[in-house]
């Protein structure tokens, strides 16, 4: 049940770099506009906002990760201290 837990978080943590990864390609500016004046299309935006959302439910869920005893495995709670597993 753990392995398959970790296997999880793993899959999510790798889930949220490729997300937060492609998120800052795609709205990088390859171009010669000033970043103060860069305009993005809305469905960049749209795009950027559902990348975020998935990133963060992603992270969520690896937080969730518990071991056997159901403690759990990252962290002690919301800006807890990180557990050495």
């Amino acid at each position: 049940m753990q392995d398959a837990a970790n296997r999880s978080a793993t899959l999510d943590a790798a889930r949220v770099l490729d997300t937060l990864a492609a998120l800052s390609l795609r709205l990088s500016c390859q171009c010669d506009v000033p970043p103060e004046t860069l305009v993005l299309k809305a469905a960049h935006v749209r795009e950027a906002c559902e990348a975020i959302d998935d990133a963060v439910d992603a992270l969520k869920r690896i937080l969730e990760v518990t071991d056997a005893s159901g403690a759990p495995v990252l962290v002690e709670s919301a800006g807890g201290t990180p557990r050495v597993s």
